[in-house]
């Protein structure tokens, strides 16, 4: 039997039944309430669906969001996608009435409302995925519903509501390097946040800014020249991985204040937004700070390193995933067989 309680401007539902926990919801109105418990009543009666009495899509997305900070640092990422499906679709919806029209309606005002990509949609969805499947994992919700989404998204994706990123290739030139720099050294409204040392820092160790912003003194092993990146964006699962320091990386670390206990004690988020404005003023368009870890990757295959070797400093578990990455400048591939040719 449901009973209904008034809490401020909200609804509470509260559903009891013998030989059951008492399950209760918050809802923003009295008839959403009321939906949410006939349709925990009729679940009780009947479990066919096999997922938990009362599961809501907010719900979900809570206990994705437990799982991720337990086995990811990329937490501003992983948050962005949570907020967004939080404005853009029913959270108060009950996880067994989600259905593929819901998530047209979702990805479409996504893309004309917003005015979003597809691919910015698609880690939505993905998380939204992710979200269901963790509920799975936890026994909260039956495997048919992981394999319901994956169709839906093959649907989202062949009526171009969600797409996959193109690969972007844009490096630094030499020119806008030295403008950065120069800048970064000179301009005391900077200082706050060592953008000098972190950008020579990321194209050296081909590190996501998120990493390099997580790095500790206790992981450095400056004998050995490597540091521990803990829990290193994986397609699966994050672990740990110890990365060699290239090129100057244990230089500029070792210059660094020994004040807290993270190398770069800055916020990722922070440091992104300052290197886009520093682009601004300098009139440099269209480049990220990611664009840094391309430039270091692309200057160690210029250099001679071997792929299983870039992966060892980048990260990356195969070929497939690291090509996107290199982008050889074609000039000096003709001067490096001019070279050769030459010394033939």
């Amino acid at each position: 039997m449901a009973t209904f309680q008034k809490r401020g401007t909200s609804w509470r539902a509260i559903v009891r039944k013998k030989g059951h926990p008492a399950q209760t919801h918050t809802f923003s109105t009295k008839a959403r309430a009321q939906a949410w418990a006939k349709e925990v009543e009729s679940e009780l009666e009947n479990r066919a669906a096999g997922i938990k009495p009362g599961l809501t899509i907010g719900d979900a997305l809570k206990r994705h969001e437990a799982h991720l900070e337990r086995i990811s640092s990329r937490g501003r990422k992983n948050k962005t996608s949570a907020n967004n499906l939080r404005k853009s679709i029913d959270t108060e919806m009950l996880l067994s009435q989600l259905q593929y029209q819901h998530l047209v309606t979702f990805a479409d005002t996504r893309r004309k409302v917003d005015g979003v990509a597809a691919s910015t949609v698609m880690t939505d969805v993905m998380y939204l995925s992710g979200a269901i499947t963790t509920c799975v994992v936890e026994e909260l919700a039956p495997p048919t519903l992981k394999a319901s989404m994956s169709s839906w998204r093959a649907g989202l994706k062949r009526a171009g509501l969600i797409g996959n990123p193109e690969d972007r290739d844009r490096r630094p030139t030499d020119k806008e390097l030295e403008e950065l720099l120069i800048h970064t050294r000179h301009n005391r409204a900077l200082r706050h946040i060592g953008y000098n040392a972190l950008i020579r820092f990321a194209v050296d160790s081909c590190m996501r800014l998120d990493e390099i912003c997580s790095l500790r003194w206790a992981d450095l092993d400056a004998a050995n020249g490597t540091i521990i990146v803990r829990l290193r964006k994986h397609p699966t699962k994050a672990t740990d991985q110890v990365v060699p320091l290239m090129g100057e990386s244990l230089a500029i670390i070792e210059a660094q204040p020994r004040k807290e206990e993270r190398i770069f004690p800055y916020r990722s988020e922070s440091a992104s937004n300052g290197f886009r404005r520093v682009c601004q003023n300098l009139g440099i368009e269209d480049l990220h700070f990611h664009d840094l870890r391309h430039e270091g990757i692309s200057r160690l295959f210029e250099r001679g390193y071997q792929i299983q070797e870039v992966a060892m400093v980048s990260g990356h578990r195969d070929w497939k995933s690291l090509k996107r990455y290199v982008n050889l400048r074609p000039g000096e591939l003709v001067s490096k067989d001019r070279a050769r040719s030459g010394s033939a």
